[in-house]
C-alpha cells in the first residue's frame, strides 16, 4: 500500500521482478541440485539457526504499517546488502574456485540490481531533499534497517564465505553507505 500510482506502480514492477528472480533461482537450484534439495532448503529456512535472523527480518517487514519504511527496509537496506553479498562477494568466490558458470547463470540478477539501484536511489534522493524532517527520519530508518539486515545476513555469509564473511559484509555495507550518502542520507 502506498499513495499514488507513481509509487505503487514502480514498487509493483520491482516486486514482480523480485518474484521472477526467486523463480529463476529456484529453477536453477532444481536443475543443478539433487533430489530433495528443495525440501532441504525449505527445512533450513524454517529451522537452521543460520537463517532465523534473516527469516525474522523478512517476516517483520511483511507486517509493517508504514509503506515508506518498508521501502527503506526492503529495497534499500536488505537488497542493498543481499545483492552485493550474493552477486558480487559470493559469486566472486565461486568463480575463483569453479569458473564462471554460476556468474553467467546469475548475470541477469546482477544487471537487474544495477538498474534497480538507480530507481531506489532516485526515490531516496527526492524524499531526503524534500525536507530536513524527511532526511532525518529516513536516515534513522536506514541506519536501523541496515544494521538489522547486516546482523541477519552475517550467519548466512559465514555459511557461504567462512572467514571471509566479515570482510565481504563490510565491503557491501561500505558500498551501500556510499550510495545512501550520495542520495542525501546521513550515514
Amino acid at each position: 500500500y502506498g499513495y499514488g500510482t507513481a509509487v505503487t506502480q514502480a514498487c509493483l514492477y520491482a516486486g514482480m521482478d523480485q518474484l521472477g528472480i526467486a523463480q529463476y533461482l529456484t529453477r536453477l537450484g532444481l536443475l543443478m541440485g539433487q533430489q530433495g534439495d528443495l525440501e532441504a532448503a525449505k527445512h533450513a529456512w524454517l529451522n537452521a539457526p543460520a537463517w532465523q535472523e534473516l527469516r525474522r527480518l523478512v517476516e517483520d517487514t511483511l507486517v509493517m504499517k508504514d509503506w515508506f519504511e518498508l521501502f527503506v527496509a526492503q529495497n534499500v537496506a536488505l537488497d542493498g546488502l543481499l545483492f552485493c553479498l550474493a552477486y558480487k562477494e559470493v559469486d566472486g568466490v565461486i568463480a575463483a574456485k569453479a569458473g564462471p558458470t554460476v556468474s553467467m547463470l546469475t548475470r541477469f540478477q546482477a544487471e537487474w540490481f544495477q538498474d534497480h539501484c538507480k530507481w531506489v536511489d532516485a526515490v531516496i534522493k527526492g524524499v531526503a531533499a524534500e525536507s530536513e524532517a524527511n532526511q532525518k527520519l529516513v536516515s534513522g530508518w536506514y541506519a536501523a534497517w541496515r544494521q538489522r539486515a547486516a546482523d541477519a545476513l552475517d550467519p548466512v555469509a559465514r555459511l557461504a564465505l567462512g572467514d571471509g564473511a566479515a570482510a565481504a559484509l563490510a565491503k557491501c555495507r561500505s558500498h551501500l553507505d556510499a550510495r545512501m550518502a550520495k542520495a542525501g542520507l546521513s550515514v
